[in-house]
């Protein structure tokens, strides 16, 4: 905000998008509402791809997969995993592949077709690998001092001419 503001005081910027509160990474943000709005439609249409690194406690017992799951939030925000039918359900498909690993952690590579509240920290749990510093999701260890879940990158269309744009971020932790 303050570096928008630096050229124009009254100018804004708008969040496009979310990640959870210890999450690092991509974020978008818009200069005019009209942006916001294209770029958020990108989300709710499935066409933005991202991409995620998340380093996790064990190794999955296979190299890569996909967890499909129907994902309810509570009145507290907390989340659960529900069966489709349930009210207010929203299914979550995480794609992952183990890119390296050692005898206690592993560095998962993750792109996702859905963006659910927790989504990729349920799939880590749901195969027995939760993310390091999860606590919440059945993390044991915590050596990053947060929780170790990246936006490693995001490719959208360009809200002004429509040309197709990817912004990548390092991942700051890596499998020892």
């Amino acid at each position: 905000m303050n570096y928008v503001r630096l050229g124009d005081e009254r100018a804004w910027v708008h969040i496009v998008h979310r990640l959870d509160r210890e999450t690092s990474g991509v974020m978008v943000f818009a200069r005019h509402e009209r942006h916001k709005t294209y770029l958020q439609s990108q989300f709710a249409n499935r066409e933005v791809h991202r991409t995620y690194h998340a380093l996790v406690e064990g190794t999955p017992h296979h190299h890569s997969g996909t967890e499909r799951a129907w994902l309810a939030e509570d009145r507290n925000l907390r989340v659960k995993k529900v069966k489709a039918s349930f009210k207010g359900a929203k299914e979550a498909i995480t794609h992952w592949t183990v890119e390296d690993a050692d005898d206690e952690v592993s560095l998962i590579h993750i792109t996702i077709e859905t963006g659910r509240r927790h989504q990729i920290r349920m799939a880590m749990k749901a195969l027995d690998c939760p993310v390091v510093g999860d606590e919440l999701h059945g993390a044991e260890t915590n050596p990053v001092s947060r929780i170790a879940l990246h936006a490693s990158a995001l490719e959208f269309l360009h809200p002004d001419n429509d040309d197709p744009v990817r912004f990548e971020a390092r991942v700051p932790f890596m499998a020892r």
